[in-house]
């Protein structure tokens, strides 16, 4: 993919633990005017209340928890390990899931 980088950027780090950085192509959607983009994430109300009570607990903004958690995941390459790995199980499962249900 042209203009994207992955946190590691070693020649062989090619693999699913690498992710890849939005490129600055006005074409992918990017703002060229530095500005922060606003996302929107439906959460559980389990994940809810542990967003807010570690943030309440520190006195800092949800934001700059969930900003400093992509921080971690883009320098740190087992957190980044870790996190793919969970995410393929929880896509398997709901994949297996699905097919019982069908069945």
């Amino acid at each position: 993919m042209a203009g994207c980088v992955g946190i590691r950027t070693a020649a062989h780090d090619t693999g699913p633990d690498v992710v890849p950085l939005v490129s600055d192509d006005p074409g992918q959607g990017a703002r060229s005017s530095g500005r922060p983009t606003r996302i929107t994430v439906d959460l559980a109300p389990d994940l809810h209340g542990v967003l807010r009570g570690y943030a309440r607990a520190r006195d800092v903004a949800a934001a700059d928890v969930i900003r400093e958690l992509i921080r971690q995941l883009k320098a740190d390459p087992g957190l980044s390990s870790r996190v793919s790995t969970e995410l393929e199980r929880r896509r398997e499962a709901l994949a297996e899931a699905m097919q019982a249900a069908r069945e």
